[in-house]
């Protein structure tokens, strides 16, 4: 209708036709009172009632199954946060795995520096005590030649002789001291060994390591050693740390990281069955939990849910607008039956 337009009455007689054709048919019941159109709304109303008692379990069913899908769905989310929480926290132990194994190897580094300065220390303690020997040796060799020397100006405390008393009186002492000086030196030698043993039994030869690298590889290299930078790396490798997350949605197959890798490899999902078709016990975690299966198959369900859920609410709200309509016309007729009804007219 044009709303510019004025409102204008309906004609009288607009439902004319209308009325003549409900009241062609010839009504049954009682002929002494009759309605034309009551025993026409009679069978609307069937119709009307079957088909609203048919949305309504429609509408029933449908809302059970949203009920169902919403709290699988919520499960599934739940799931979904736990691995994802349970991913936050294997990161963080790989964030301090990593920087342990960084460090370790400094200080590894630092305690070969440290064992090649006490090897130098007791060769050098070492030569000085070679030397004292030969000085006493000498001295020695000094004190033969005095004692036949029968020269009345050497008096015994006196001159050259207390000069060489004095001499001896002093090396004395340091040759008294070599004992305890070795024994410490030797005690800093194996100190130092043990230090960079318990860090890493790797050879001191340096080859390949940057003390000052800005962007150091932890757990890099070939070779079986002990100590605890291999415990550290056992972990590093175990937790796969060095293993990129995937692109969710990707598809291929998860490379696994050797262990020791040199360096961060890109992975992607694998594309695994999410059924139960197997006799296996699921869920069989690895890591990085990022790329397992099941993190997917969880995902792919939950995805699902929700466009199910989606899908179940629009035809859940459409049912429930037929449903009203329904209803809506369903008490017009009982009201208009009632109204025009031979039994109560006509008595």
């Amino acid at each position: 209708m044009d709303m510019y337009k004025s409102y204008v009455d309906i004609l009288p007689g607009w439902d004319k036709d209308t009325i003549l054709d409900c009241c062609s048919k010839t009504p049954t019941g009682d002929p002494t009172c009759v309605d034309c159109c009551y025993d026409t709304w009679q069978e609307e109303l069937k119709k009307v009632t079957q088909k609203y008692n048919s949305v309504t379990e429609t509408a029933t069913q449908i809302q059970n199954m949203l009920t169902l899908v919403s709290d699988r769905r919520a499960k599934y989310r739940t799931w979904d946060n736990e691995i994802i929480t349970a991913q936050d926290l294997a990161m963080a132990i790989c964030n301090q795995l990593e920087l342990i194994a960084v460090q370790s190897d400094k200080i590894w580094y630092s305690s070969c520096k440290a064992v090649d300065a006490v090897d130098i220390l007791f060769c050098m303690i070492r030569d000085f005590f070679i030397q004292i020997d030969l000085i006493k040796t000498q001295y020695d060799d000094i004190q033969n030649c005095l004692a036949n020397n029968t020269d009345p100006s050497l008096v015994k405390g006196q001159g050259i002789l207390k000069a060489l008393d004095d001499y001896k009186a002093k090396l004395d002492i340091v040759i008294k001291l070599r004992d305890d000086i070795i024994k410490n030196i030797v005690t800093a030698v194996q100190i130092a060994n043990l230090i960079r043993n318990n860090i890493s039994t790797k050879d001191c030869n340096y080859d390949g390591y940057i003390p000052c690298d800005p962007t150091p590889k932890p757990c890099s290299g070939d070779g079986v050693f002990y100590g605890f930078k291999t415990v550290i790396c056992e972990w590093y490798n175990a937790f796969k740390c060095d293993v990129l997350c995937a692109d969710a949605g990707t598809t291929g197959t998860t490379t696994t990281a050797a262990p020791q890798a040199a360096a961060p490899t890109s992975t992607s999902l694998v594309q695994s069955d999410c059924g139960d078709d197997n006799c296996e016990l699921t869920p069989t975690f690895d890591f990085p939990i990022c790329n397992n299966p099941y993190k997917a198959c969880v995902e792919k369900w939950l995805a699902a849910d929700d466009a199910s859920y989606k899908d179940l609410t629009a035809k859940l709200q459409a049912a429930n607008k037929e449903k009203e309509a329904l209803t809506a016309c369903k008490n017009s007729l009982v009201k208009a039956l009632k109204a025009v009804d031979p039994k109560t007219r006509c008595n």
